[in-house]
């Protein structure tokens, strides 16, 4: 009788063993405990914490793109997967395993291979995963949750994706992770955290879920193949951080993505060739400022419901940019001091965008300059320049575009300054500058929106008009076609038109003083530039029938260093003096009107004057010269 039983122990156990070397099977898929069963791959067992389901020793291969090799999902039942090989889950939406809606699960020692995603689990919680290796071409790890409980998760760096060890962190507080180099790094349900000085390659990037009051700053994310991986740092119902400095290039979807996430603020990073540079999916109250975004489909983003977000002094740049700022679903936000060229649309606003104000942007060199579909938006203080259209109202087939301000604008070297669509009505156009031949480059086919406003119309260029009376405003209206509507008070000349000219709007203005070899000295007014956007922009794109009086720019840098400086896209000649840290003259030159050429001085400079061709020689700056430094420079 004990033989009989031993033989039938042995049988059983060897029966496991074929189990785990048998012939490659199909997926599995459990969607509830009643689907633990032997033919889908359960050898031991009964589904309690004591003696979880366990699924083990199967090779699995999906095949036909399909999107699951072991999909566990709505089960209250104890389970693992152990040592699993599964191959062939191609389906870009799936995940070679995928657990989601459980409550007590471990992933022990299973392969992944050939496969788009790795593991994917979702709104779970008690579940571990230890010593498995995914290789993947898109996601490696993926968590979603709605709580902080649901990214409690038992997941060590046993596990590797691409054959680098996957970093996931839980309940942090005031710790550091610095230096790292690897394919995954999540931080959930933690606060006052540093993440520094890492790089991720080709993999998963940085998230971080319910994370507060940290730092994520230095950082490297990028990738050099094209594995279909998302973001490359991605803040999840994450508030109050300070995302600084990074390098974030060529990632598949956004540089940064905020989703579900206030108070952020996102702040000189330098963010090129991804899909989208910044993306914001209802989130509310960042600040996105100072970043260099190059490159990218879109620059910034905003979608989603996000509302009273500011995105302030960013530098968007390159001709593979579609769209350089969309406000997509977004209301009350703020777009200032932007600078965009050689975007195809440099800001567009759906027919979802309202209350949201575009201020003192410059835009320059694109198709279209502002392509507006919304409501009840504010455009003021923009310069739009050498744009196919500087301003678009499109055709929206049915959806009004109404209650729009334009105001304070200058339009320049357009080839079509402003389109109204015929559904617009109830927009307020006034105090703006059309340069040129304007009203034959301004449209509108909409009705009764309003040329004039409070009794001020706008500047017309070119347009000849009589001011009998003196007081500014002809005595003729302007007539604007083709809905034949008028501007009954056009301005007779730029004041107060002129201030609208993009970023320089906003620059201080001040008087310096420069020694001469002589032993006299000079005064220059000047506008002081002392911030990236400020300094990249210069007079790019500035119209030069403003130029006559004008101030100077005076280029104010960080540190001393070597640094160029280009003419593309500044329509006239200007002069450039180099200033060392002490304030000594060291290089001047005088730049041709849109030359490619870079100019700089003979050593490294910390200071730099722009002022019209001729000023130099003008007021005698020359080799000698001393800039009178202010206090604090």
């Amino acid at each position: 009788m004990n033989k009989l039983m031993l033989v039938a122990v042995m049988l059983i156990v060897v029966g496991a063993g074929v189990a785990g070397l048998a012939d490659t099977r199909g997926p599995i898929t459990i969607l509830s405990d009643a689907d633990f069963t032997a033919v889908n791959g359960v050898v031991s067992g009964s589904g309690t914490g004591d003696d979880p389901y366990v699924i083990a020793g199967w090779e699995i291969a999906v095949g036909d793109e399909g999107f699951y090799g072991v999909r566990v999902e709505n089960v209250e039942a104890s389970f693992v997967l152990r040592g699993l090989v599964i191959r062939g889950a191609t389906g870009p939406g799936g995940a070679a395993i995928r657990i989601g809606f459980a409550s007590s699960g471990r992933v022990e020692g299973c392969t992944i291979t050939e496969s788009v995603n790795g593991i994917e689990i979702v709104s779970s919680t008690g579940i571990s995963v230890r010593n498995s290796v995914l290789y993947v071409t898109g996601r490696g790890l993926r968590v979603l949750g709605e709580t902080p409980e649901e990214y409690r998760l038992d997941i060590d760096d046993s596990n590797l994706l691409n054959d680098s060890p996957i970093l996931y962190y839980y309940g942090l507080d005031g710790d550091t992770i610095d230096g790292k180099k690897g394919t995954h790094i999540t931080v959930a349900d933690s606060r006052n955290v540093t993440i520094s000085n890492n790089e991720v390659v080709n993999g998963d990037g940085i998230e971080l879920a319910f994370v507060t009051d940290s730092v994520v700053e230095k950082n490297a994310v990028h990738r050099t193949s094209p594995v279909l991986t998302d973001h490359g740092i991605l803040l999840y119902r994450s508030d109050r951080n300070a995302i600084r400095g990074n390098a974030l290039w060529n990632n598949r979807l956004a540089g940064i993505q905020l989703a579900l996430s206030s108070g952020n603020t996102v702040e000189e990073n330098t963010v090129y060739a991804n899909d989208t540079g910044v993306r914001l999916i209802g989130s509310d109250a960042n600040t996105v400022t100072e970043n260099d975004l190059f490159a990218n489909a879109t620059g910034v983003y905003l979608g989603g419901g996000s509302s009273d977000n500011t995105i302030l002094g960013n530098v968007i740049h390159h001709e593979n940019t579609k769209e350089g700022i969309s406000l997509d679903i977004a209301s009350g936000n703020r777009v200032e001091q932007n600078g965009l060229t050689d975007c195809e649309i440099g800001i567009v606003l759906s027919s979802g965008a309202t209350g949201n104000a575009v201020i003192a942007n410059t835009i320059v060199a694109g198709s279209y300059g502002i392509a507006n579909s919304g409501s009840a938006n504010d455009f003021e203080d923009n310069l739009l320049a050498q744009q196919t259209r500087g301003m678009i109202f499109p055709e929206t087939y049915g959806t009004t575009t109404r209650d729009n301000i334009v105001r304070h604008n200058v339009f320049a070297d357009n080839s079509h300054h402003l389109y109204l669509n015929i559904d617009s009505t109830g927009n307020r156009i006034s105090e703006n500058a059309f340069l040129g031949d304007s009203i034959s480059l301004v449209f509108d086919h909409g009705t009764g929106n309003i040329w004039t406003a409070d009794g001020v119309g706008n500047y017309w260029g070119d347009t000849a008009l009589v001011d009998d009376d003196g007081d500014g405003i002809g005595d003729q209206p302007v007539t604007v076609y083709p809905a034949a509507v008028e501007d009954t008070a056009p301005l007779m000349n730029m004041d107060p038109a002129p201030a609208g000219v993009g970023i320089l709007s906003a620059l201080p203005t001040e008087v310096i003083t420069i020694d001469l070899p002589s032993g006299d000295s000079v005064e220059i007014t000047v506008l002081r530039a002392d911030r990236g956007h400020e300094r990249w922009v210069g007079f790019r794109g500035f119209p030069a029938d403003l130029l006559s009086g004008f101030a100077g720019i005076l280029f104010v840098f960080d540190t001393q260093d070597e640094r160029r400086f280009t003419m593309v896209t500044v329509p006239f000649d200007l002069d450039v003096a180099f200033f060392d840290e002490d304030g000594d003259l060291v290089g001047a030159a005088t730049m041709t009107a849109n030359s490619e050429d870079l100019y700089t001085a003979d050593g490294p400079f910390k200071y730099a004057i722009e002022l019209p061709a001729g000023r130099l020689s003008d007021l005698g700056i020359g080799e000698g010269a001393r800039l009178v430094l202010r206090t604090g420079g």
